[in-house]
């Protein structure tokens, strides 16, 4: 790759007088400062100073470089030394750093880097993409300094062009991403139940509508729960906090579920799933406004849409997606002594929220349902042991419920959602994911009920987690799909609670759905 930019310094004030001085520091750039970092590359792979032109406060250059040392990253350089220089001598600072043009040249073709037009073109910052002599340029123009420090360009690159032999490609010749890395096999059955009766053929959203057990809610994706059928998923996240979770020490949390948008970017969720997640806006302090769409919405008899967004705030918040997020927010930036760890968290306290887009159907894929999550922090072998733990003790309470059921490798760990190349040396599991799924009769792909992860150091990273000693911390989670539960136990052990396991009925409280004349 090569990287050449025009850009400039900008001081306090007129630095007429430094020239002299700023000359031998360019000099001094190219020699020592440009070069720190190098290795054993050649260094036609730094940065250099090609051309610079002092006007007034502004210092004028022309930087170009390879691929190590890029020329963003020695403008990003040469700040403190220079400021530091002239400082001292002429009182002058540095006010600021701007890249006016930035020119990416990278080279394609067979041992050279693959690049995706497609996505290029979705990044509105990039111009005059070209594609030439076995290579791919582009511009990006107009990088102020704070820009230029979040590493935007270095983001933009990995995801238009990486190296060929980081590309895993699968048997239809699509590109894998990161999750076909680790080493399992996505889709394996890992571990299956016996065959156990059932007794439900049919459509088990279908029939709990007969019978007035739920009711579809005007929300695409949400439906009301009746008394019946509330007091099933109430018993089942009895029995498997009973079973499961209390059985391997976790401790019950209030996890907030209005997660600021700052915490979903540090777990790269909007990064992998932006579209799959509910935004939420906090009104303005604007009386004026919400006077007006009161008045409309009396004399119209409907709601004035436009007006309501004229008073909302800009997104702030989205409705919690994964519901582990606030477990690694209450540790960020925080240190641990390993005499704490494990430490192991648990939250049922509301609802999860996810746009499923057109996927949204029946009880089984919802926008709207109840989990209960475990969260965990450790050494990396008591992670992978917690979460293996919650994996077996699900297989063993399944069976105790009579329930068929199998456990796969999952293909789609939450937290890599979206991510084809990570750039911060995060270690990763051989299993990132297992996924236990209930059986549905007349079905081919079973109902996910429990996901359980190991995070390797993504978290740890993201959020700045350390440990007192330096020592080696990941986190894990497991997600029980509550509603999912209670979709895959009625559809194998069907509506009579006769043939419903003992287990079961003890822990259910009387509930009768009310008759109403119009419904069902």
């Amino acid at each position: 790759m090569k990287f050449r930019l025009n850009g400039s310094v900008t001081f306090s004030k007129d630095a007429k007088d430094a020239e002299s001085d700023i000359s031998e520091f360019i000099n001094q750039a190219n020699s020592e400062i440009l070069l720190k970092g190098l290795g054993s590359a050649d260094e036609s792979e730094a940065a250099r100073i090609t051309e610079w032109e002092l006007d007034g406060d502004k210092l004028n250059l022309t930087i170009e470089s390879g691929y190590k040392i890029r020329a963003h990253d020695g403008l990003l350089r040469i700040k403190n030394p220079l400021s530091q220089l002239l400082g001292k001598k002429y009182h002058l600072g540095v006010r600021k750093l701007h890249i006016d043009e930035y020119e990416v040249t990278i080279p394609i073709g067979e041992g050279e880097y693959s690049f995706d037009l497609d996505s290029a073109k979705q990044f509105t910052q990039l111009e005059d993409i070209k594609i030439k002599d076995g290579a791919v340029s582009f511009l990006i123009k107009d990088l102020d300094e704070s820009i230029i420090k979040k590493q935007s360009v270095n983001r933009i690159i990995k995801q238009v062009a990486k190296k060929q032999e980081e590309i895993a490609i699968g048997e239809d010749g699509e590109e894998l991403d990161i999750t076909y890395k680790l080493n399992a096999t996505p889709g394996e059955i890992i571990a299956e139940s016996e065959e156990f009766e059932t007794y439900f053929e049919g459509d088990m959203t279908e029939e709990s509508m007969k019978r007035g057990w739920v009711k579809p809610f005007p929300g695409k994706g949400q439906w009301f729960y009746g008394p019946e059928i509330t007091a099933l998923e109430r018993a089942l996240e009895e029995i498997i906090v009973e079973r499961v979770i209390e059985k391997i020490g976790f401790q019950e949390c209030l996890f907030p579920k209005l997660i600021p948008i700052n915490v979903m970017e540090k777990m790269k969720y909007l990064e992998g799933l932006p579209e799959g997640m509910y935004y939420v806006s906090a009104p303005k302090r604007d009386p004026e406004t919400f006077t007006q769409f009161k008045n409309e919405l009396i004399v119209n008899k409907e709601v004035p849409i436009d007006l309501l967004k004229e008073g909302l705030k800009d997104p702030g918040y989205v409705n919690a997606a994964a519901q582990c997020e606030p477990f690694y927010q209450f540790f960020s930036h925080e240190v641990i002594d390993e005499s704490e760890l494990p430490i192991k968290f648990y939250d049922k306290s509301g609802w999860t929220y996810r746009w499923e887009g057109g996927g949204a159907k029946g009880l089984d894929r919802v926008h709207e349902f109840q989990r209960i999550e475990c969260v965990w922090m450790g050494s990396p072998e008591e992670v992978t042991k917690i979460r293996d733990a919650t994996r077996d003790l699900s297989h063993e309470l399944a069976n105790e419920l009579e329930l068929e059921w199998y456990t796969e490798i999952g293909d789609d760990p939450f937290y890599l959602e979206g991510r084809k190349q990570d750039d911060r040396g995060i270690e990763y599991p051989d299993v990132a994911k297992y996924e236990m799924r209930l059986k549905i009769p007349g079905q081919e792909k079973g109902v996910a009920v429990v996901s359980a992860n190991v995070h390797g150091t993504h978290f740890i990273e993201g959020f700045s987690i350390k440990e007192a000693h330096g020592h080696k911390i990941w986190t894990g989670c497991t997600g029980f799909g509550i509603t999912r539960w209670v979709f895959g136990f009625i559809s194998q052990k069907g509506f009579d609670k006769e043939n419903w396991p003992q287990l079961v009925k003890d822990k259910l409280k009387e509930a009768k759905s009310p008759k109403v004349l119009t419904w069902p």
